[in-house]
């Protein structure tokens, strides 16, 4: 957990009541700060990478906590693009502070978490390294958001429904859970074939991390839940994408006019989700596990079978559907 979350780089910032200003002005939700609220799933990630390229003990604590910064930004951030009510079972950061505060706060942890990247490591070469790649990164999963943003479930065709859910998935959390890995790799001193083999398992991870998230966000809602962020937003997910697989195309057109009826309660859209769920449960379960086998597979064959592997398999468990499903949110 970083010790000082609100740290500034100024000698200014680090008095008592200078912090406390800070604190104050950022206002942020002790679930928001960076490596308290959440599962610390890539954290956990990015420890066992840096174990399976060989590093010993804990990797550099900036490595883990810009990760965690960059990744909370982006929660902040989404929140309030999508209208949040919750995050972590908390009001969302923008509904308890203001849209204003809320994004300067997300924001701020953007330029945080590349500056705790450059001073990571003492080799120059390396520092450099890193911050090319969470710039890199920053930058793709903003323009997953956009294409999340500006894309509506119900004006596209089925085939364009998994197209759009894949590239979304990929470009947001796909990648940054790609960064986790490879960060841990990094860290430990990888070759250049070792970070490829963990990165592109970490990107197959998010991808199924970011399906598992849309089934559970469906799940909860048909429970009670008041976030039904995806529906309310007519968001393309991955249920969408596997009922376009599954349905005929008058069955998902039927499925898609019943996002266009104006102002509907949430009753009408619990119904639909249930439809949803419905429809895409057994699937779901072959999405996920095969793909969580797959990325493993090909971890394997890409490393030589190194027994090493396991350590990354393992962190894959909690995404698995089984007959009582984990719940394991994309946005903790």
């Amino acid at each position: 957990m970083i010790t000082n979350p609100l740290g500034f780089a100024g000698a200014s910032h680090q008095t008592a009541q200078t912090r406390h200003g800070w604190s104050k002005a950022l206002q942020l939700a002790p679930d928001l700060y960076p490596g308290v609220g959440g599962k610390r799933f890539r954290a956990t990630l990015l420890q066992r990478a840096y174990e399976f390229a060989g590093g010993a003990g804990q990797p550099p604590t900036m490595v883990s906590d810009a990760v965690e910064l960059l990744h909370t930004g982006s929660l902040v951030i989404d929140d309030f693009e999508d209208d949040s009510l919750t995050r972590r079972q908390q009001p969302a950061l923008h509904r308890v502070i203001g849209p204003a505060r809320a994004v300067n706060a997300g924001n701020w942890m953007y330029f945080r978490a590349l500056e705790l990247a450059i001073a990571a490591d003492d080799d120059p070469s390396r520092s450099v390294g890193l911050l090319q790649k969470f710039i890199e990164v920053a930058r793709q999963c903003h323009e997953g958001q956009a294409l999340d943003l500006s894309t509506r479930v119900d004006e596209v065709t089925p085939r364009q429904a998994r197209a759009t859910a894949l590239a979304i998935s990929r470009w947001k959390t796909g990648r940054l859970v790609s960064l986790a890995a490879w960060c841990g790799g990094h860290a430990a001193g990888g070759n250049p074939a070792t970070l490829r083999a963990v990165a592109a398992f970490g990107c197959h991870v998010g991808i199924c991390l970011q399906m598992k998230n849309d089934l559970d966000e469906l799940s909860a809602f048909i429970k009670g839940a008041e976030r039904c962020d995806d529906l309310r937003n007519r968001r393309v997910t991955w249920p969408w994408a596997w009922a376009a697989a599954d349905l005929s195309a008058a069955g998902f057109v039927s499925l898609q006019r019943w996002l266009g009826q104006p102002d509907q309660p949430p009753t009408a859209l619990r119904g639909l989700a249930q439809e949803l769920l419905d429809v895409t449960q057994a699937r779901a379960t072959e999405a996920i596990n095969g793909r969580l086998d797959r990325a493993t597979e090909r971890l394997a064959l890409a490393t030589h079978g190194s027994p090493r592997v396991r350590l990354l398999a393992e962190v894959t468990e909690a995404l698995r559907i089984t007959a009582a499903p984990v719940a394991v949110e994309a946005g903790q």
